[in-house]
């Protein structure tokens, strides 16, 4: 069955057209063509049709081999475009080849023309499917792009909603550090109260007296106010990326803590070679990871039964970045447990003390979130965590 095959050529000679047709449909191609002479005429059939090889005279009196390449151009289609000219020199040749033409043949050597039709429709197909690869690709690549981007912000917001989780199942245990935190204030306005009314029933109550007690409850009062202001500024979460002093968040973080410590003797060290060193990133997440460590080095204290706990935080800038160092003495952590402490829901300490997030969130905040590195390590005693940012 005759292979067929649409040409448009571009030649002023009837005569001329039709032995090309002639030489084409000898080599059992079944021939659809179009002669046209004019740019006009050669716009109109590349619009209205569609053509696999295009034929071109190189000099006619209304057209040229050159502006139907320019047109071919404009026309944004991949059509191989051969010129078969009566006479072409070596220079014009280069030209025509230049200008985009795929071969040039002389008109008295047509033998050459079907071979060279066939090699230009092979590599037509070639550069059609490498095409349709090529945009295949693409598509893949625009749908990984999306498919990664959906599930960066996926993991993001879990990570948001992990790190709340996180927040919201310390609640418990900040409430109590509230109690710790408020036992001592409320404590001395219950004195107060009962020494103003001792006083106003015995008569001895003068009124520099009741100014200073006032004074002294106010105080007091202000001083729990003040915790609640901490406790909630606590929990609010950062929007974005600022500039923050490591003092500042390691002093927010001990303040929630520091009476439960009290409560539990443990003693608390803090150590700032420098009092400016300073990251960029989230204060209130990175106070959050602070407390996390914090925490566990008082409930290992706690459990263990630890003779003098103590609990070391030393701030220190090494190659440009800051480092934060907590170390306690409350017996270290079990090698069998040390590469899977910062697993989502580990826990030594049991479901019912503990989520087993809260290492997690904090290797998250502080390498995800905020670029640095959480590590850990034992030494002699007790546990270091690493904090660089």
């Amino acid at each position: 069955m005759a292979k067929r095959i649409r040409v448009l050529i571009v030649e002023d000679s009837e005569d001329d057209t039709r032995i090309l047709e002639r030489e084409i449909t000898k080599n059992g191609y079944e021939l659809v063509s179009e002669r046209v002479d004019t740019p006009a005429a050669m716009q109109t059939a590349l619009t209205e049709q569609t053509w696999d090889i295009i034929i071109s005279d190189y000099v006619m009196p209304r057209f040229s081999g050159l502006e139907a390449l320019r047109i071919l151009k404009e026309s944004h289609r991949d059509i191989p475009l051969i010129i078969v000219s009566g006479k072409i020199g070596e220079e014009t040749a280069v030209e025509a080849m230049r200008a985009g033409a795929h071969d040039y043949i002389l008109k008295e050597n047509l033998t050459r023309l079907v071979p060279a039709i066939e090699r230009e429709l092979a590599e037509a197909e070639v550069r059609i499917k490498q095409r349709q690869s090529d945009h295949e690709l693409e598509q893949l690549h625009k749908h990984m792009e999306t498919r990664v981007a959906e599930m960066v912000a996926d993991l993001r917001f879990r990570d948001r909603a992990m790190i709340q989780q996180s927040r919201m199942a310390s609640m418990g245990e900040m409430i109590s550090n509230i109690a710790h935190q408020w036992r001592q204030p409320l404590n001395n306005v219950a004195l107060i109260i009962q020494s103003i009314q001792v006083g106003f029933s015995s008569g001895t109550l003068t009124r520099e007296e009741m100014d200073n007690d006032i004074h002294e409850a106010m105080e007091a009062l202000q001083h729990m106010s003040r915790t609640i202001d901490d406790f909630r500024s606590f929990f609010k979460e950062d929007k974005e990326k600022k500039k923050f002093y490591i003092s500042t968040a390691v002093r927010s973080a001990l303040t929630l803590v520091s009476a439960s410590l009290k409560n539990h003797q443990i003693q608390i060290e803090l150590k700032n070679e420098e009092e400016e060193i300073s990251a960029l990133g989230y204060q209130n997440e990175y106070a959050q990871v602070l407390l996390n460590i914090i925490s566990n080095a008082r409930e290992a204290g706690i459990e263990r039964a630890i003779h003098s706990p103590r609990i070391s935080v030393r701030v220190t800038c090494e190659n440009e970045h800051s480092v934060l160092y907590i170390r306690d003495n409350c017996g270290g952590i079990p090698d069998e447990v040390m590469t899977r402490i910062f697993d989502p829901y580990f826990t030594t300490r049991g479901h019912e003390k503990g989520t087993g997030i809260g290492l997690y969130m904090s290797k998250v905040i502080i390498e995800q979130h905020m670029g640095g590195s959480l590590t850990v390590r034992n030494v002699e005693g007790g546990a270091e965590f690493r904090i660089e940012v």
